[in-house]
């Protein structure tokens, strides 16, 4: 495995995703929890925040995601939604 030096050098990206780092831990509500060691983690009642720093060319980006606590559905979930409508209306304008 590249060292981040190795990688920063490469891409000009330190910090990049690097998903074979993972730790996955078994959730609460049965779910599945994936932490990175290089980021700062906040849960309160209505949302879940994952916090990291990654830098570009020089530069200093501050990465945050936040998912709801009680989400009705996934990113995917609305990506697909999202999908499936765009082929519909290409359907219908064919």
């Amino acid at each position: 495995m590249k060292s981040e030096n190795e990688i920063y050098l490469e891409t000009g990206i330190l910090g990049g995703y690097r998903p074979e780092e993972a730790v996955l831990r078994k959730a609460e509500g049965g779910g599945v929890d994936t932490l990175y060691r290089d980021s700062h983690y906040t849960i309160s009642e209505k949302e879940y925040s994952r916090e990291r720093q990654m830098l570009i060319r020089g530069k200093c980006f501050v990465v945050t995601s936040v998912f709801p606590t009680d989400a009705i559905a996934t990113p995917t979930d609305k990506m697909l939604f999202v999908i499936d409508g765009d082929l519909e209306h290409e359907e219908k304008v064919i």
